[in-house]
């Protein structure tokens, strides 16, 4: 037990030595949740550091704000995740749910008296906290460069403004708590809107709810988000495509729970579609998805010299 105690110490005066957390309990003048601050100890040799806002779920609710250090990006850096950038983790009351607007009320206090990249601003959050990721980012497009939202859902009414901004969406297909159609409704809506940026989309097909905050433990959820920037559209240089990263891949999984009040007839036909992005060939789709190009032209009706068009709809299987 001591050597365990003495190992655990160690380990958390490494992270803490990492940077500086501060609780701040209120803004004047202002009715924005309290939140924690951290702010990494080194600071990078050009520019300023991004600016990553994390949203909690129901679970963590209150006016503990240590709650918000239980699961997700302050969970993260206790286990030794190295992430670049300031990070705002604000704190709901319970039965409260996300208020866009007073999360803007806490951006735009960090931004005025820390230094930070305007054009590197990140949001992400789980359950509860990934409906307000997507409410925030639905009502501000314009002041994020990308969101990720794990095992939550959205507001139809944002989904146009949503695909203004890179998105992550993703869900477990076994998750109890929140359905995981509430994911795959909200990007459908957003597909529909013909979106200009990134809207993606990722089932995990044997997890449930909780086990999703094991993303906040690993780099890749940080690294696709940092790789985006506002000033830069098409962010040449930071660009790391998904499959890059060694996700699954991004489909819209329809199952027979999706389905309920369609005919039998339908449910057993439901298979995985797939929404092409720019850059995409029936090549790579057939590596990605382990499908043969010739089983993805009989499928969709398409020929050898076919051009792809972005947003267009393809079978997968």
């Amino acid at each position: 037990m001591r050597i365990a105690l003495l190992i655990f110490l160690f380990f958390f005066n490494q992270v803490i030595s990492q940077g500086q957390t501060h609780e701040i309990k209120e803004i004047k003048g202002k009715a924005a949740y309290p939140f924690l601050l951290y702010v990494p100890d080194s600071l990078p040799e050009e520019g300023d550091l991004p600016l990553l806002i994390f949203l909690h779920g129901r679970s963590l609710s209150g006016t503990d704000l240590n709650l918000v250090k239980k699961y997700g990006v302050f969970d993260g850096l206790k286990r030794g995740v190295k992430i670049p950038a300031v990070i705002i983790a604000p704190q709901v009351k319970r039965s409260e749910s996300w208020d866009p607007d007073k999360l803007l009320d806490v951006l735009n206090y960090v931004q005025a008296n820390y230094q930070t990249d305007l054009n590197r601003v990140y949001v992400t959050g789980m359950s509860l906290g990934g409906y307000g990721t997507l409410h925030f980012a639905g009502k501000f497009p314009e002041r994020i460069a990308a969101a990720a939202a794990l095992c939550g859902g959205g507001n139809i009414k944002d989904a146009c403004n949503l695909g203004k901004t890179n998105l992550w969406i993703q869900h477990g297909k076994l998750d109890r708590d929140v359905a995981y159609t509430e994911s795959t409704k909200i990007h459908e809506a957003i597909l529909a809107c013909n979106p200009i940026k990134e809207a993606n989309l990722t089932i995990y097909p044997k997890l449930g709810h909780s086990e999703l905050a094991w993303e906040f433990q690993k780099d890749t959820l940080y690294n696709w988000l940092f790789q985006f920037r506002l000033d830069d559209p098409q962010s040449s240089a930071y660009k790391l495509p998904l499959d890059s990263l060694k996700v699954e891949p991004i489909a819209t999984q329809q199952i027979e729970a999706a389905a309920e009040k369609e005919p039998e007839e339908s449910i057993q036909k439901a298979k995985r579609v797939y929404y092409i992005k720019k850059g995409d060939t029936l090549y790579s789709l057939s590596r990605t998805f382990k499908v043969s190009v010739n089983s993805l032209l009989k499928l969709n009706n398409l020929k050898e010299k076919s051009i792809l068009q972005i947003g267009q709809k393809i079978k997968i299987d």
